[in-house]
């Protein structure tokens, strides 16, 4: 039997598997803590995927299919602590948090990079795939890093206050407004993680409700090619001149 724990939104998760899992995927965020909850994993979760065909080794892909099959069982089991997984790039600047999210390819991480390049005091806390806890004391909303952080593997082991969530849409133009969170919620719909579990997918729709009111929204059409790109999303954003 193998085991390590490694800590997520600041709870910690105890991985038992009868299949051999490496735990260098998951370095910066393990931990040696008393586990907050269990996933016990077998062979049979590591044989739904046939891995003919792929370019990389049998060794690599079985340490990124591994890590997929726990992700899934993170972002369900986290669920329990008021947690959900998010599909977006998320930045930290001072100490708020903001969230660009959209479909693959239309430029999360070219625009965040911006921001990394802009700003000496911003910084990326997941690049893909962060966590958003929600905590009874004060209402309060954190973007939490995680190790999964799609192909540009950026991400801080850190929680921000979430301060917006800026939807992304390609434009000729750059243009940013703000939006009600009704206009914003099937868009938001779309990012989250929904479990298949129907009990599950009802606390994630209750956990998503309580985004409105301590976070704002946006819709940002974007050309990350013109060179107003980060001043028009930063000004309206921030507030201020950097």
């Amino acid at each position: 039997m193998n085991f390590f724990r490694i800590k997520i939104a600041d709870k910690v998760a105890e991985i038992v598997s009868t299949h051999r899992v490496s735990a260098s995927f998951f370095r910066p965020f393990l931990t040696d803590t008393e586990p907050d909850y269990i996933i016990e994993l077998d062979n049979v979760a590591f044989k739904r995927c046939n891995i003919d065909g792929f370019s990389f080794g049998q060794e690599q892909f079985e340490e990124q299919f591994d890590s997929s099959v726990i992700h899934e069982e993170v972002a369900k089991d986290l669920l329990q602590f008021d947690v959900i997984l998010f599909h977006g790039a998320a930045i930290a600047l001072s100490n708020s948090a903001f969230i660009f999210s959209a479909p693959s390819s239309v430029g999360k991480t070219t625009h965040i990079l911006k921001w990394i390049e802009h700003l000496s005091n911003a910084y990326v806390i997941n690049g893909d795939k962060p966590f958003i806890r929600f905590l009874s004391e004060n209402n309060q909303v954190l973007v939490c890093g995680s190790p999964w952080a799609g192909k540009e593997n950026m991400y801080t082991n850190t929680m921000v206050p979430l301060k917006s969530i800026i939807l992304m849409e390609r434009a000729e133009d750059n243009h940013i407004e703000q939006i009600s969170f009704a206009e914003a919620f099937p868009k938001l719909l779309q990012q989250v993680y929904r479990p298949e579990d129907e009990e599950k997918m009802r606390k994630t729709l209750r956990l998503m409700q309580r985004l409105n009111g301590p976070v704002s929204f946006w819709r940002f059409q974007c050309n990350n090619f013109k060179d107003d790109c980060f001043d028009v999303a930063y000004n309206a954003l921030v507030g201020k001149q950097k």
